[in-house]
């Protein structure tokens, strides 16, 4: 994939500095069933204190109370505000939170690739402030939303959203299931990337352009 670096590493806590901290758009490769998977991602997510930790969570898989649910299971405090965008209509927005700093947002049809960019747009404006807080963004998942577009339709929308969302300053990761794809897939998309960190067998490599 013409990547400038490529390290093998122990485990989630060896991420580098320069993955960690500052604006970022990781692609997140690993079995949503591999628990280092979820380890890594909340290692993205949680870089900095949570209370100065602003997140936008876009899910395809979740509901607002399960999202929460599944970052009390991994953090004990909850993020300054945390936003959720909700594809798909399966997914119920009134399985709602008692919590002021949560919210939600909607896009019915997934193969609505418009829809869906303004909406993370509009939920990260939410976000955006002058304090000191890091702006984090996390999609879950690329796989399943590849079920619903095209393969060049996808990589498009991507290739725009991580333009925009380096430009917000955003610490983004999204995930994808490599032995969902062929290989071509997987490098289609592993190529829009700053940063590929893969989990697999041997633990965790990362390549970076």
């Amino acid at each position: 994939m013409g990547d400038e670096r490529d390290s093998r590493l122990g485990n989630s806590r060896a991420l580098p500095s320069d993955v960690l901290d500052g604006p970022s758009n990781v692609l997140l490769m690993g079995s949503p069933m591999d628990s280092r998977t979820l380890d890594t991602g909340f290692s993205l997510l949680t870089a900095s204190p949570p209370e100065r930790t602003r997140v936008l969570w876009v899910t395809l898989l979740n509901t607002p109370r399960e999202v929460v649910d599944i970052w009390d299971s991994y953090c004990s405090v909850r993020p300054d505000r945390l936003r959720v965008v909700i594809v798909g209509g399966g997914l119920s927005v009134t399985d709602t939170v008692d919590d002021p700093a949560v919210g939600a947002h909607t896009v019915d049809d997934p193969a609505d690739l418009t829809t869906l960019g303004v909406r993370v747009l509009n939920a990260l404006a939410t976000l955006e402030t002058d304090e000191d807080v890091d702006l984090c963004l996390r999609f879950d998942s690329l796989t399943t939303l590849s079920q619903y577009v095209s393969r060049e339709g996808l990589a498009r929308f991507l290739h725009v959203l991580t333009t925009r969302l380096s430009d917000a300053g955003v610490r983004a990761h999204f995930h994808l299931d490599p032995m969902a794809h062929d290989s071509q897939t997987v490098s289609t998309f592993a190529s829009i990337f700053d940063t590929q960190v893969r989990v697999d067998d041997d633990g965790l490599s990362l390549s970076s352009r």
